[in-house]
């Protein structure tokens, strides 16, 4: 895997043998099903099959009314379009970038790996899909993210490297992230309910990232498990800015827009407000712990209906589903789970102080582990050589000095014993006299 995308291609996204883009797996990626409503569309349609029926996907869905008939045509096009995208994909061909495999398929865009020719190293390719090209605010939000995160340069954010053009397609090239996302960490874990303080040790490192972007005004406005990577050595890395809100956000015309992925945004943003702040990237962080902990979103139903539950209905409580969450757990989640903008951690310092606290009381089993750069770790060997060239230098002092001192012991020695034998020679002369 490799950057904070939109999505994360797997194997149930293209049918074997046909390179058609899953229907289901796309509508989950785009927030119009819940993974829980993914599961019984499948099963319905695996139950079918055994009865002789082909029942679609998309069928079933609209039989079940967990999407609207507008929904289901906007997957199918977009369906569509990554298809041909995708088949195309080897006849893309970038100035500079050699690519290698898609990493992900979204919304907006693909993104492939690729190796940039005048460094040798590898990296994330995002590529503006072609249906967006004509449309001027897609275009110019592809464009702004880059613009923005091309500004900034924190070791818990993918850093972005390059942004152009190529023939009709948009694209900008990032760090190139080998690891999972917390998204894969959750599937992975134990009824799909994470460690608490692994949990909270990601938590922390993307908070630190939240940290230093708010100081510049920007709102992420899209945390969520799939856009929050982990590197092999544990670093985090936040990603995809494809919402984000800044000072360049009126360019665009979104005032009233309501953007963000259902199952974690904030109350302020389901309801569209813009006077958004990076109060609402906490209560997505939180939406996100609740879902690491509890193995499952906060609340389930349709997209409308799981915004307006963020908007409306209290935090369900997390120990109905993880019982043994203690009391420190749940009143960090309540507090960054506020309605209320103005009642959650107004001072990141707080939180950082919480959830440092629920780290230390829910230490994780395995120890964390960090990245360390070549830098650094060349940086500490001279530091150890050197050490070692002094500790040496320190003993062959020492040495000297003890051979110095041993071979003055030898010669006062010597010369005691001359003094000796001399003196009882001349008594033994003088006795026999």
């Amino acid at each position: 895997m490799a950057d904070g995308v939109e999505t994360v291609t797997d194997p149930l996204e293209f049918r074997e043998g046909r390179g058609t883009l899953d229907f289901g797996v796309l509508a989950l990626r785009n927030g119009l099903l819940t993974p829980e409503q993914l599961d019984i569309v499948r099963a319905k349609q695996a139950a079918s099959a055994n009865l002789g029926e082909n029942r679609t996907l998309k069928d079933i869905i609209l039989a079940d009314q967990m999407m609207t008939e507008e929904q289901a045509q906007r997957v199918e096009r977009a369906q569509a379009q990554l298809t041909q995208d995708r088949e195309r994909k080897q006849d893309l061909k970038f100035k500079g970038y050699e690519i290698i495999s898609t990493l992900g398929e979204g919304g907006l865009g693909s993104v492939f790996k690729a190796r940039q020719v005048s460094l040798n190293r590898l990296v994330a390719l995002k590529v503006l899909h072609n249906q967006w090209i004509t449309d001027d605010e897609f275009r110019k939000r592809f464009v702004l993210e880059a613009r923005i995160v091309g500004k900034l340069s924190h070791q818990n954010l993918i850093q972005v490297y390059d942004v152009g053009r190529e023939a009709d397609y948009y694209y900008f090239s990032m760090e190139y992230v080998d690891g999972r996302t917390v998204e894969e960490l959750i599937r992975e874990s134990p009824r799909r309910q994470m460690e608490i303080g692994r949990a909270v040790e990601l938590l922390i490192q993307t908070l630190r990232a939240i940290n230093y972007y708010k100081d510049v005004d920007i709102v992420h406005r899209d945390i969520k498990p799939s856009n929050i990577m982990v590197t092999r050595g544990g670093l985090v890395k936040l990603g995809d800015f494809g919402f984000v809100k800044s000072k360049l956000d009126k360019e665009l015309g979104y005032e009233g827009m309501v953007l963000g992925t259902p199952d974690y945004i904030a109350p302020e943003q389901a309801m569209g407000k813009d006077d958004v702040d990076y109060r609402a990237d906490i209560y997505s962080l939180g939406a996100t712990f609740y879902h690491m902990l509890t193995g499952r979103p906060m609340y389930e139903g349709t997209p409308s209906r799981v915004m307006l539950a963020h908007t409306r209905e209290p935090m369900p409580d997390p120990r109905t589903y993880r019982p043994s969450l203690t009391e420190d757990v749940v009143a960090v989640l309540q507090r960054m789970l506020a309605k209320d903008p103005n009642q959650r951690y107004a001072n990141i310092n707080n939180l950082f102080a919480d959830l440092e606290n629920l780290r230390d009381t829910h230490k994780p089993k395995l120890p964390s582990k960090y990245e360390i750069g070549k830098s650094s770790i060349m940086r500490a060997l001279n530091i150890e050589k050197s050490r070692h060239a002094e500790i040496q230098a320190k003993i062959k002092v020492a040495e000297d000095k003890a051979a110095a001192a041993l071979a003055g012991s030898r010669v006062a020695w010597g010369v005691a014993a001359g003094a000796a034998i001399a003196a009882v020679t001349f008594l033994i002369l003088w006795l026999t006299r």
